[in-house]
């Protein structure tokens, strides 16, 4: 199964993925995003990995390219999109890319993220919305969401299900989630 997990800031999305996942099951892997720059950042990710703790997931830092992913039948649980689209369009690592003034940002992020939905195991992609406040930002704020929103719709588009979570409740967009409730 591919899935697609969308919300805001705050509002359960990750606890919703991880609950998909376990009920998916097989082997779990965690891959997490964030990168580490400040002290502060390092107790972010250290705070996952105990809320992760004992829930069966092994963990796969990839703060830059999400490479090496794992074999065709496990469960994959990409954590999150709207940081790998940061990463790779603001991060220490990508300068080719960056010093390109005609890079394709869309078609250069989905080429590492298609290959999650043509595998075989389970797959579930959390990403966040962040082109709904209204508000205009800086030329390169308004590339990111406007890349990150093109991502998130070439997501949601792949996914067998599409769930928005809001205010910890999923809401679903496409597919079923009766799968939960066996």
């Amino acid at each position: 199964m591919k899935v697609f997990v969308i919300g805001g800031s705050g509002n359960g999305k990750s606890a919703f993925a991880e609950k998909v996942a376990a009920k998916l099951g097989g082997k779990m892997i965690y891959i997490a995003t964030m990168p580490i720059y400040s002290e502060e950042d390092l107790k972010v990710v250290e705070r996952h990995h105990k809320l992760r703790a004992g829930r069966g997931f092994e963990t796969l830092e990839r703060p830059e390219r999400i490479i090496d992913f794992p074999d065709q039948r496990e469960t994959v649980l990409l954590e999150c999109m709207s940081t790998h689209v940061a990463n790779v369009m603001f991060g220490s690592g990508f300068e080719e890319l960056q010093n390109d003034p005609d890079v394709d940002w869309t078609k250069e992020i989905w080429a590492e993220v298609e290959p999650f939905f043509e595998r075989e195991g389970n797959t579930i992609i959390v990403s966040a919305e962040v082109a709904k406040d209204g508000f205009t930002y800086d030329p390169a704020t308004n590339k990111y969401r406007e890349v990150l929103a093109s991502i998130n719709n070439k997501l949601a588009e792949a996914a067998d299900l599409f769930v928005e979570v809001v205010c910890g409740i999923p809401v679903v967009i496409k597919g079923s989630l009766d799968f939960l409730k066996e």
